[in-house]
């Protein structure tokens, strides 16, 4: 039988794992975008890649579960536990939207080659900060590293800029001509898309940053609009 230690050290492997799973469907996104164009050898790959994820998060939360129940963990150890449990459904949820980009970009080659050049040109760009966020998440989670944690939050500023920007632009194209209306309209969800895959990484951020100090980052920003809001 595994002591607890031996238990957490395994969480923390298949919990990587699936980290990883997560960095390769990203590589995978940034690959078709930089070439504005759907691959369909690549896309069975991130098929293949969602299947691990899900079955990652059943047995994550199976055995984290199971380790709470059977040694009663207190303190760093319990929030740790707990936050695996809420992170991998997290990470579920970012594989599924990652694949989703790749039926849009393959949507948008299809539909629009008067605007598939923005896939490169505007899009690319936000979808490479974002994975950079969730790579320096990988960081601090390796090495525990809250400051990390705290320059992602700071970082994470940028992209709401960056957004509205692209759907300035793309609301432009689609004024310019009915022909580029159903195109913008899939690019702006595409840039929601990865708009939405920042918000997940901050809630995990949010999550490593409970587990290091103890801190409630989403409880204090709570508390700080409802004071806002006196």
């Amino acid at each position: 039988m595994k002591t607890l230690s031996e238990s957490l050290k395994t969480l923390d492997e298949n919990y990587l794992k699936t980290l990883r799973y997560i960095e390769r469907n990203f590589e995978i996104n940034l690959e078709m975008l930089e070439n504005n164009s759907f691959n369909p050898t690549l896309y069975g790959e991130a098929k293949t890649i969602e299947d691990f994820i899900n079955d990652f998060e059943v047995k994550l939360k199976e055995d984290s579960i199971i380790t709470i129940a059977r040694f009663q963990p207190t303190a760093k150890n319990l929030r740790k536990l707990i936050m695996i449990i809420n992170s991998i459904r997290v990470l579920e949820r970012m594989g599924d939207l990652l694949k989703a980009n790749l039926t849009l970009i393959k949507e948008i080659e299809k539909n629009s080659p008067n605007l598939i050049h923005t896939l490169n040109e505007r899009i690319l760009p936000i979808a490479k900060k974002i994975k950079g966020f969730f790579q320096m998440y990988i960081n601090a989670f390796l090495r525990e590293d809250i400051t990390i944690l705290y320059n992602i939050l700071y970082l994470d500023e940028e992209i709401d800029d960056l957004i509205n920007s692209d759907i300035e632009y793309f609301l432009a194209k689609m004024k310019e001509t009915p022909d580029n209306v159903i195109s913008g309209s899939k690019l702006i969800l595409l840039d929601k898309k990865f708009e939405r895959l920042s918000d997940h990484i901050i809630h995990l951020v949010s999550d490593l940053i409970y587990i290091l100090n103890g801190e409630n980052t989403r409880k204090s920003q709570l508390e700080n609009k409802n004071k806002g809001n006196l």
